[in-house]
């Protein structure tokens, strides 16, 4: 039974990077996707976190609104999607293959979708809560020009 969950977590992980980031709403979202995004963020080291933030920027890169600042080339995109692969398989394969089970056996349709949604949310609010906070010293009262 541990080999199949370990197989069925494998082909879960790369599938993981069939799908790509689509907003979802947080009602919508299943408590197997949700557990496992917390699972993989929780298990994630700092080099694991760095490819998944990483994934996270090129995925967005890939929008209009980005290329209009930024465009990355296709075979840095394809390097860091490599990296980031290998990252969640080991993840998915390793510490979280329990929630990875119950995802593609509860949702296998938006599961995948909504896992990767909630840990890049997960992943880039961290990095702008460390990054943001000391630089912005604006209150509420600033941002409406009420202050004088």
């Amino acid at each position: 039974m541990i080999v199949k969950n370990k197989l069925v977590a494998g082909a879960l992980a790369l599938s993981l990077f069939a799908t790509p980031i689509v907003a979802v709403q947080a009602a919508s979202t299943s408590d197997t996707s949700e557990a496992l995004a917390e699972c993989l963020y929780k298990h994630a080291t700092a080099s694991d976190k760095q490819v998944l933030v990483q994934w996270a920027y090129v995925t967005l890169s890939k929008t209009s609104a980005a290329k209009q600042i930024q465009t990355i080339p296709s075979a840095k995109v394809k390097n860091i999607e490599s990296s980031a692969q290998k990252a969640l398989t080991n993840l998915v394969v390793g510490r979280c293959s329990s929630p990875a089970v119950k995802v593609l056996m509860k949702n296998p349709k938006n599961g995948l979708q909504e896992t990767m949604t909630l840990l890049a949310g997960k992943l880039v609010n961290a990095e702008i809560e460390r990054r943001a906070s000391p630089i912005l010293s604006l209150t509420m009262t600033d941002l409406m020009g009420l202050r004088k």
